[in-house]
């Protein structure tokens, strides 16, 4: 990342450039702070220029004001990587994208062997936390080792179908990492704070509305932000505290045409706010001048306490407090998310003084002290720099290579094949042969509308939207998977079949694709192809793959088939209600009430990240083997609780009227049984069968024949009411 000269940036390799090269002074003893408190605060698609303490005139950011006046601002720090994940990864490892391996948010997880800013803290005798308000920080990419406590418990909103939907209010955030370090308020700690707030959808809360959303956004941002600080302050750490406050990326706001971020490199989606606040405000209000990058946060941090730190691509920034100037560095930033997604080229850029180059088909070279909105490509009018740092560039990816998805092994093939698909697909293009992402934004951008119509559920307009699209882009992954979707919707599914058959001619096993053909086929009442395609999910997804199989074993009869996958699947994620609520339905049935009680409770915890997903029987079930173990005033809880939720459930009421019955609350009973039919709005034969039949079981037998006789006056052919 940085080097000794600028005339020497071609000679070397980025190994030996990313190693802190240049020989800096070492840190005054007044910046060394063995055992403080560390906090390190990330807002999600923050772009430096829309704070004030950047220069920009709009927004309302009071804390960050306040943590920029009693600390150091670094003027012009850099992100590696405009996604949340690899950006993250950077961030808490000091590594590039390119070494640590993560180049997207799906897809990737961080290596066991990457050594993580809570991993090194944690081995420096800290207690460490972290708590998270997006899906693609969870604990499951890796980003959430070294961490004694973790909170990524999201709840999902929306379809799902889109990351961004899956979030949490920063309050629950900052609530629950707040709660962790006031108990581990005594310790030595490192608390990692992540807010999603200005990432899109923007819709701050109406006391932060602005005339532009965004910035309302970060204005709430700015609100939690500050909560949290009094939280720490109140406890006497804020004090004590060596803060941070980074994004891990900015937002293209349509500046070069892209709404928000990922597909370009230009200022807006990488210059970010690096904010550094000191114990006792020291050194409070210093400008750091100089190009730094999010690997560099790492190092600081550790130096700054006094921890080992080794191993990484960026560098101490410590020298540079009292310097107030960063040594000359190039710093690099990438994004893999138009190859991978849309088949384009990907980009590199390269931050060298007032020059920013970005790699692509058409390359650009910006001055960026005289043109800040990189409006003015100077590759031709200045090509010696344009081609040093192209240089530097080459050399510094030099040993990296694009990893594209697992390929399909001699068995995929084969199953592959039987089911119908092509068996391969081709291997990544050179990146110089490919679509230029910025001659591609008009695509790019009808894709994102369609997006959003698949997230309001208008499906139609969907295919109808992407219809063309596709026929002038048929390897847009991303296009065909929600073409295909859109079509399962609308209930066109031989076409959807077809769909997501053009997926997988294009990366055969993607698991998403394979369950959702497995979904598909089960319906259709094909249950060997839908159990042949979720086993080719397994490979990259078992935890949900296994979790299908389950759910198809249950329907085949199989019930400890189904209890086995079920348990691989508790066993890749123990996250996975529905693998939960299958092993307690399998102990319920065979008896094994105590088993079934856990494993119910296991799933109710595990559901409550999902409230708006509706599991029948979760309840009813648990409150079955209470009822059956002595617990009647849990069962009757459990089984209310049940009918909140699904309010005809058959399993809820026969079994609330059966608790009745046997405690000789015989008109309640009633009541509730009823409800079996008169909660439908259009009854059928079997639901007046189940009260009857409820009834006779009971031994009601006055309200067994009130009900036969209005079953047949409903149904007077059906033989069961005679």
């Amino acid at each position: 990342m940085c080097r000794v000269t600028r005339s020497l940036v071609v000679a070397f390799a980025v190994a030996a450039a990313a190693a802190g090269c240049a020989r800096q002074s070492p840190p005054a003893a007044a910046d060394r702070f063995p055992g403080a408190p560390v906090v390190l605060i990330s807002i999600d698609t923050l772009r430096a220029d829309h704070l004030p303490v950047y220069g920009y005139r709009g927004g309302s950011t009071p804390t960050i004001d306040r943590l920029a006046s009693g600390g150091l601002v670094f003027d012009t720090a850099y992100s590696q990587c405009p996604l949340t994940l690899p950006s993250h990864t950077s961030l808490f490892t000091g590594r590039l994208p390119l070494h640590h391996g993560v180049r997207d948010n799906i897809g990737y997880t961080v290596a066991p062997e990457e050594r993580t800013l809570a991993a090194r803290f944690k081995a420096a005798g800290y207690a460490t936390g972290g708590a998270v308000s997006s899906y693609v920080l969870r604990h499951q990419t890796g980003i959430a080792r070294g961490f004694d406590f973790f909170d990524d418990a999201l709840t999902i909103s929306g379809t799902g179908e889109s990351l961004s939907e899956t979030q949490r209010d920063g309050a629950l955030t900052v609530d629950a990492l707040a709660a962790w370090v006031e108990a581990h308020a005594t310790q030595p700690l490192f608390a990692f704070l992540h807010l999603y707030e200005p990432h899109t959808p923007y819709s701050p809360p109406p006391s932060h509305a602005m005339t532009q959303p965004y910035d309302g956004e970060i204005a709430y941002a700015d609100e939690l932000v500050g909560r949290f600080l009094d939280r720490l302050a109140a406890r006497g750490l804020f004090d004590r505290a060596i803060v941070v406050l980074v994004s891990d990326h900015g937002e293209g706001l349509g500046d070069h045409g892209e709404g928000e971020h990922g597909l370009l490199l230009y200022r807006e989606a990488l210059h970010v706010p690096v904010i550094v606040r000191l114990p006792g405000g020291a050194r409070g209000g210093t400008r750091v001048a100089g190009a730094v990058g999010l690997v560099d946060v790492a190092p600081t941090l550790l130096e700054l306490t006094g921890a080992s730190a080794e191993g990484f691509d960026g560098a101490s920034l410590v020298p540079a407090f009292a310097a107030r100037r960063a040594s000359d560095r190039t710093v690099y930033a990438e994004t893999l998310y138009p190859r991978l997604h849309f088949g384009w080229s990907d980009l590199a850029s390269a931050v060298d003084g007032r020059y920013h180059y970005i790699h692509a088909p058409r390359p650009e070279l910006f001055d960026v002290a005289a043109d800040p909105a990189e409006r003015q490509n100077l590759a031709a009018a200045r090509a010696s720099t344009a081609a040093s740092l192209a240089a530097w560039l080459g050399r510094a990816t030099a040993s990296s290579r694009v990893v594209p998805p697992a390929p399909a092994d001699a068995e995929a093939r084969e199953r592959l094949r039987a089911l119908g698909y092509a068996a391969s697909s081709a291997p990544l293009a050179a990146g110089a042969t490919l679509p230029d992402p910025k001659d591609q934004i008009a695509t790019y951008e009808t894709l994102r509308r369609a997006q959003r119509l698949a997230a309001e559920g208008h499906d139609r307009e969907v295919i109808e939207t992407l219809g063309p699209l596709l026929a002038r882009e048929p390897n847009m992954l991303d296009a065909q998977e929600l073409v295909a979707k859109s079509l399962v919707r609308v209930g066109r599914s031989r076409e959807a079949i077809d769909a997501f058959g053009r997926v997988l001619a294009i990366e055969p096993l993607k698991p998403e694709t394979h369950l959702a053909l497995a979904r598909i086929f089960a319906l259709e009442r094909q249950p060997a192809r839908a159990q042949a395609h979720a086993e080719l999910a397994a490979r990259r997804d078992p935890a949900a793959a296994y979790e299908t199989l389950a759910e198809l074993m249950m329907d085949a009869g199989r019930p400890a088939d189904a209890a086995a996958f079920a348990k691989r699947s508790i066993e890749a994620d123990a996250s996975r209600y529905m693998s939960h609520f299958l092993v307690g339905v399998v102990a319920q049935q065979a008896g094994r009430c105590d088993e079934a009680i856990a494993a119910f409770r296991r799933a109710i915890d595990a559901k409550r990240a999902e409230p708006g997903a509706v599991v029948r029987n979760l309840h009813a079930g648990l409150a079955d083997c209470l009822a059956r173990t002595g617990g009647t005033a849990e069962a009757e809880r459990e089984f209310r609780a049940e009918l909140a939720e699904v309010p005809s459930s058959p399993e809820g009421r026969v079994g609330l009227a059966t608790l009745y019955r046997s405690q000789g609350r015989d008109a309640e009973a009633r009541t509730v049984l009823a409800g079996v039919v008169t909660g439908l709005h259009q009854p059928n034969a079997d639901a007046y069968w189940t009260v009857v039949h409820a009834f006779t079981v009971l031994g009601d037998a006055a309200a067994a024949r009130e009900w036969a006789a209005k079953a047949r006056g409903q149904f007077p052919r059906d033989p069961r009411f005679r």
